[in-house]
């Protein structure tokens, strides 16, 4: 009996160590499904950071293009106003030169106009102090005749 009761509880001993096997596994594929779902939790985690991440850049690419576009247009058109102020400027400077050139030379007519008109009143004088002088002459010519 004694060998009964020793098998007995060999057998008690050996299902209660199973029992606890069975539940150290039990336990083990909670924990690794709970790690496994962690795992998975983690990685979706991480890829909707990462894919957020990438419509952040997208659009930070997308803006600063679109500014870059926007500076290049505003350069160009600053060039195009400048080069039309540019020209412009020569223009008037252009037309300040030709009614500076045009005063210049009716100035230059008039003191000419006025150069020959003093020299013919000279020359008019002139002879005409000639005349007076020779009219003198005469006179006192005459007289002394007389």
């Amino acid at each position: 009996m004694s060998v009964i009761l020793d098998q007995t509880d060999d057998l008690l001993l050996a299902q209660t160590e199973i029992r606890h096997l069975k539940n150290t596994i039990q336990a083990l594929r909670e924990e690794m499904e709970r790690v496994r779902f962690d795992k998975d939790e983690a990685v979706s985690t991480a890829v909707s950071e990462s894919n957020k991440e990438i419509q952040q850049l997208r659009a930070t690419a997308i803006a600063l293009r679109d500014r870059l576009e926007s500076l290049g247009f505003d350069k160009d058109e600053s060039v195009q106003s400048a080069v039309k102020d540019g020209k412009d400027e020569a223009g008037q400077l252009h037309k300040t030169i030709q009614t500076m050139r045009d005063e210049m030379d009716d100035v230059k007519f008039k003191y000419e106009d006025k150069m020959e008109q003093m020299t013919r009143d000279a020359r008019d004088e002139h002879k005409q102090l000639h005349g007076t002088i020779q009219s003198l002459r005469d006179q006192i010519d005459a007289s002394k005749s007389t």
